[in-house]
């Protein structure tokens, strides 16, 4: 066999092995979601994994399975997302919510075409900006 050939044999394998991969966390995806189906009203508990502009996204400590709170859905306050230090925080409120952040979720929406999971924040007490407490 020449050098050609294997050059040929790896890419090919290294093409089946990503199709692969796609395929099964696809599936995976796929039973993440249809599980969560039957959970849609149930609360959980959960860790920010992730802040972007639209919204944040948690996973479920127990589950270990995520999904998204849109900035949208956050109806106490007028939130904004903050680039660099990759918050969301409430214009009147000041509540924050920040990647690491344990938070207390509702499960609101599956959409299994998409296969993507929406939460709702439960009520529950966030970081409040430094320096932006009460006096006495």
């Amino acid at each position: 066999i020449g050098i050609e050939e294997l050059h040929e044999i790896a890419e090919e394998s290294s093409r089946a092995e990503r199709r692969a991969a796609d395929a099964e966390r696809e599936l995976i995806e796929g039973k993440k979601v249809k599980f969560m189906a039957e959970r849609v009203g149930e609360e959980f508990d959960g860790l920010i994994t992730s802040v972007t502009k639209f919204g944040f996204f948690v996973e479920l400590t127990d589950l270990f399975i995520e999904g998204l709170v849109p900035l949208n859905t956050l109806n106490d306050d007028r939130y904004t997302y903050h680039e660099n230090t990759r918050e969301i925080i409430g214009q009147r409120s000041r509540k924050i919510y920040s990647l690491g952040q344990r938070i207390r979720v509702l499960v609101d929406r599956i959409d299994p075409v998409e296969k993507k999971i929406q939460f709702a924040v439960l009520a529950e007490e966030p970081v409040r900006a430094a320096g932006k407490r009460k006096k006495r």
